[in-house]
């Protein structure tokens, strides 16, 4: 079994957004699976309602755009360890705190296009083939869907509901 890892949150949390436009247009935050080197640490911020006087908090795991996920240091600390066997923890500046933002570079060519519903060429609803997904813990990005999705296999929900970290 596959799931897409989310943030479920939003209602009740702040997401993050970039506080320099110009790092994204330049391809800082692009998604393809690849690694990214930063030579500074790119500053985010929570996002700021200007019709409501009371903010939402900002979650430990927090969005900044799809198929991404920024970890505070709390989050860093339970989960930095598991998750770096799969991609990188890249430090951003929120407010002068640090940050980490995931991307995932472990890359499987795991869906099945002919089972997938689609619209135009791209994937919208996934169906996966079961044969290329390893049976160990994998969190991973099809190259399909890298650019707006991050995946869990059924070893790395379990892993996350033990709260183990196996090497």
């Amino acid at each position: 079994m596959i799931w897409q890892l989310t943030n479920g949150g939003i209602e009740e949390f702040s997401i993050l957004v970039f506080a320099n436009e110009d790092e994204v247009f330049a391809g800082m935050f692009e998604m393809d699976g690849k690694p990214k080197h930063w030579s500074v640490r790119p500053r985010v911020e929570p996002f700021v309602d200007k019709r409501k006087k009371q903010q939402k908090p900002l979650a430990d795991i927090s969005y900044v755009t799809h198929g991404t996920i920024v970890l505070n240091g709390k989050a860093y600390a339970a989960l930095g360890e598991f998750l770096s066997r799969f991609g990188q923890l890249l430090e951003l500046d929120c407010n002068g705190e640090v940050y980490y933002f995931y991307n995932v570079t472990n890359l499987i060519d795991a869906i099945d296009v002919d089972c997938s519903g689609l619209e135009g060429k791209s994937v919208v609803k996934e169906a996966f083939r079961q044969d290329a997904i390893p049976s160990t813990a994998q969190i991973f990005k099809d190259p399909r869907t890298a650019h707006h999705a991050i995946y869990v296999n059924q070893a790395a929900k379990a892993v996350n509901r033990r709260g183990d970290h196996p090497q």
